[in-house]
């Protein structure tokens, strides 16, 4: 893979250059599916295997290259499947191994890739490991992070440190067997595990093989920041300084908790075995890493191997973020790549808000539009391709952990239930997600008008025929390797052209106020619109428009084949 000659020019406009020679993950877009609440077949209101098989027809049809699942393993679900109890069986509540199988063939008859959670900083307190842990069984003595405690001068024994658990509250669970204090970063029933026990790794990597060996296409690694500590638990971490309640993770700067140097080689070696798997056969395995890290530490410690680190940076933009911070937080991206590098973009997932809450329902088809025309690999989450609004769930139907432990008064901070509702499928009975009487999650705002078939038999333009539209553009090479240069950019209007030889493309969005644009020195003065967002009913696919005085309205977008312009007629 060549990714070639990326700068700044004198008046701030960035360039990304040619690319050749990509990979199967670099040219194609990654939809995220949650399965609790993707399709259920069997009536019990909670999404299943054998529900996702049946709708891999649709994501063939909107156009996407890879599923992304997020896990099915066995697993107490005190945490919905991330507290895997046997990451080497399927949960009898999404079916069983040979539903997983059929699922796996069916992505693969259709063209498609699969790749799968691997969560290898924890498990569930369930899990045979933890259960010889305690008890201190040979080798899985030190399979998990323990430590004494210290004890205080009144006699009283507390954690060794002020560390904190993401989820809220002291990162240290007492065991009254073992009579030691084990660490956890998330919910107190899934300890983490000690990677420094060379044995450790090798039962993770023997998980890794389990799944390559069924045929899975790779692995999206969860927490990565969080899988290893500094060895000395005597230290308190500092202050962050931050005015939030002394109980909530970010009260203290996570120096000794995350990002740890050694993480980098235990990387390696996972990257080293799905290496191994592609000299076998040829077929190329990749590994993706949830990592919420600014691009230094991405770049010092987890760019690297066969696969990349999420960039999460759109989803932490202010709410609504201004188009010039749009226009940053895309250049941060490529000007801080590594030489060889590949960039990715990310508008929503199982733990954030959904596009529509944090930047406004108005802009969410221009966001789409930009995520699907930028230079890099697309993950979409799903439903973001309709629209979907998040549900007002109240604190009797919450089911995140999280959300339950900050209590009734705190827990619309952090809850995640409103991001995870029901795939929208049909404006009938519980929206065609199931044909049982309730859904695990209260359906999502609006579902009777913003789903697939509404969406797909409506007249005119919709989210959905926008994204289908727009993923067939991106089958061009203009897109997918083609050079990215920035055109104009205003407090409203973000453009850039994307261009490949003799063919260019130029993406108008509006992510502020209405606004009149010259656009003639970026393409002539007109060009050729493929792609409009749907709330520009005076435009419509094909037509001609000028490129001299160009109106958008708030959340309009539009992907338009121009003219090549000269490098010099570009500004930023």
């Amino acid at each position: 893979m060549s990714f070639s000659g990326r700068g700044v020019n004198a008046e701030g406009n960035t360039t990304v250059g040619v690319s050749s020679n990509l990979t199967w993950w670099q040219k194609g877009v990654f939809y995220q599916i949650y399965p609790r609440s993707f399709q259920d077949s069997d009536g019990d209101g909670v999404g299943d295997l054998k529900g996702i098989t049946t709708r891999i027809g649709y994501l063939k049809d909107l156009g996407i290259d890879c599923v992304w699942l997020s896990p099915i393993c066995r697993s107490p679900m005190k945490d919905f499947g991330y507290d895997c109890s046997d990451a080497e069986d399927v949960d009898p509540i999404f079916g069983n191994l040979e539903d997983f199988k059929e699922l796996l063939a069916e992505v693969h008859n259709q063209g498609l890739k699969l790749i799968v959670d691997f969560v290898p900083g924890y498990t569930s307190d369930q899990h045979v490991w933890f259960q010889k842990s305690i008890r201190r069984e040979g080798k899985y003595t030190n399979y998990y992070v323990w430590d004494d405690g210290k004890i205080l001068d009144n006699g009283t024994r507390v954690p060794p440190n002020n560390w904190l658990s993401i989820f809220g509250g002291p990162a240290w669970q007492w065991n009254e067997v073992r009579q030691q204090y084990y660490y956890h970063v998330f919910i107190k029933e899934a300890p983490e595990m000690n990677h420094r026990d060379e044995n450790v790794e090798w039962e993770l990597k023997s998980i890794l093989r389990y799944w390559l060996d069924l045929g899975v296409d790779g692995f999206r690694a969860d927490a990565i920041p969080n899988i290893l500590t500094v060895s000395n638990h005597s230290w308190d971490e500092p202050l962050s300084g931050k005015d939030v309640p002394q109980d909530q993770d970010d009260y203290l700067d996570h120096i000794y908790t995350q990002h740890q140097p050694e993480i980098a080689p235990i990387l390696k070696g996972w990257y080293d075995l799905l290496d191994e798997y592609t000299l076998q056969d040829g077929r190329l395995r990749y590994m993706v890493l949830e990592t919420y890290a600014p691009h230094s530490v991405r770049n010092s410690l987890y760019a690297q191997g066969q696969g990349n680190p999420f960039n999460f940076d759109l989803l932490q933009m202010s709410r609504p973020p201004t188009t010039r911070e749009v226009y940053k937080t895309i250049m941060e991206e490529y000007t801080n790549l590594l030489p060889g590098k590949w960039p990715n973009f990310v508008l929503g997932n199982h733990d954030n808000t959904r596009v529509s809450a944090r930047n406004g329902y108005q802009y969410v088809d221009a966001y789409n539009m930009l995520l699907l025309t930028l230079k890099g690999t697309p993950t979409t989450y799903y439903g973001e391709e309709l629209g979907m609004l998040q549900a007002d769930i109240s604190w009797n139907e919450t089911k995140d952990p999280w959300g339950l432990n900050y209590g009734p008064d705190r827990y619309k901070q952090v809850s995640r239930d409103p991001e995870r509702t029901p795939m929208q499928w049909t404006d009938g009975p519980n929206t065609g997600f199931t044909n049982g009487p309730s859904t695990w999650l209260p359906l999502g705002k609006n579902y009777t008008s913003l789903n697939v078939k509404v969406e797909t038999e409506t007249p005119g333009q919709t989210s959905l025929k926008l994204y289908k539209e727009l993923l067939v553009l991106r089958k061009n090479q203009a897109f997918t390797e083609g050079s990215f240069k920035t055109a104009l950019v205003t407090d409203d209007v973000l453009s850039y052209l994307r261009q490949l030889r003799n063919e260019t493309f130029l993406v108008v969005l509006n992510f502020g106020k209405e606004a009149t644009v010259d656009l003639s020195s970026f393409g002539g003065l007109s060009g050729t619109a493929l792609a409009l967002t749907p709330k520009i009913t005076l435009l419509k696919k094909d037509d001609i428009v000028s490129l001299t005085s160009m109106t958008l309205r708030a959340g309009d977008g539009v992907v338009l084949r121009v003219k090549a312009p000269s490098d010099s007629e570009l500004i930023g």
